[in-house]
C-alpha cells in the first residue's frame, strides 16, 4: 500500500497492491478527495490523512486530518476521522507507537511553513489534546514528515535547518534519554542526505530496511532504502563523539 499524486492534479490517490499479479487499485476509501500517508495500525486497520469533510464542525471546512479505517469481510468501512484539527488546525503525515501515540505534523505559528511536530497519547477516551513536539524538534525552521520508532526511542524528520545541504530539508534523527528529553537532531549525513529534498522516513516492520524519499528533477519523488544499521552507527557516532 502506498500513495501517489496524480499527474493531472495534486490531489493524493492511495493504492492498493495484489503482491500475487503484481497489479495495482486505488483503494476503495480513496476515490474521493486528497488522501496520503498511509500506515497499518493494527493487522486491519489503518491510519492515514485526508482533507474530506469530517462534518465535526458547523462550517464543514475541508481541512486535512487523520482518520482510520476498517477492513471487514474485504469491504473497507467508512472512515472515521480522528478530529486532531480542531486544535491544530490541520493533521497530516501520521506516524505511531506500539503503545498508539501518534506523532503527525500540525499547524505552528511564526515559523516556516507554519508546520510542527505534535504528539498525541492514545487514552481510555481515545486520545488526549496534541501536543507540540520541544524546541529541540520543532525550530523556527521547516520541520515536518515525521517517523517514530515503535519503542518511541528516536523520532526522523525532514528539516531544512542550518546544516542541510537543500532549501527544503534533509533528513534528521532525535534520539530519547532515559529522563525522556529529545536530543539536539542530528544530520543523517551523506549516505542519505543530498543536494536534493529527502523526507517520508520509513523503517520495515522487521526493522531492518530505512525508506526515504528523494526529489527528481520534474518535481517528483522515487524511492530509496538502506539498511537501517545506519541508525545504530549514528547512535554510536554520537556516544563517542566521533563525526558522521
Amino acid at each position: 500500500m502506498w500513495e501517489r499524486p496524480q499527474p493531472e492534479s495534486p490531489r493524493q490517490l492511495i493504492l492498493l497492491l495484489d503482491l500475487k499479479s503484481g497489479k495495482t487499485k486505488v483503494a476503495d476509501f480513496s476515490k474521493d478527495y486528497s488522501n496520503g500517508s498511509p500506515i497499518w495500525i493494527e493487522h486491519d486497520k489503518l491510519l492515514f490523512y485526508s482533507n474530506r469533510p469530517s462534518g465535526s464542525e458547523k462550517t464543514n471546512e475541508i481541512v486535512n486530518d487523520l482518520w482510520t479505517v476498517e477492513k471487514k469481510d474485504s469491504i473497507w468501512t467508512q472512515p472515521q476521522c480522528l478530529n486532531f484539527s480542531k486544535h491544530t488546525k490541520f493533521a497530516a503525515s501520521p506516524t505511531i507507537t506500539k503503545s498508539g501515540t501518534i506523532y503527525f505534523v500540525g499547524f505552528k505559528d511564526s515559523v516556516e511553513n507554519n508546520m510542527g511536530i505534535y504528539r498525541a497519547i492514545q487514552n481510555s477516551n481515545g486520545y488526549e489534546i496534541p501536543e507540540l513536539l520541544p524546541k529541540e524538534i520543532n525550530s523556527k525552521f521547516f520541520d515536518w514528515t515525521p517517523y517514530i520508532s515503535p519503542d518511541e526511542t528516536f523520532l526522523i524528520f525532514s528539516s531544512n535547518r542550518p546544516g542541510s545541504k537543500d532549501n527544503y530539508g534533509d533528513l534528521y534523527i532525535s534520539f530519547k534519554d532515559n529522563d525522556n528529553n529529545w536530543s539536539e537532531p542530528i544530520n543523517m549525513g551523506n549516505k542519505i542526505n543530498t543536494n536534493k529534498q529527502e523526507r517520508f522516513p520509513k523503517i520495515s516492520e522487521n526493522g531492518q530496511i530505512f525508506f526515504f524519499t528523494r526529489a527528481t528533477d520534474n518535481n517528483y519523488d522515487d524511492i530509496f532504502w538502506i539498511s537501517s544499521k545506519i541508525i545504530d552507527d549514528i547512535k554510536n557516532k554520537k556516544t563517542t563523539g566521533n563525526k558522521l
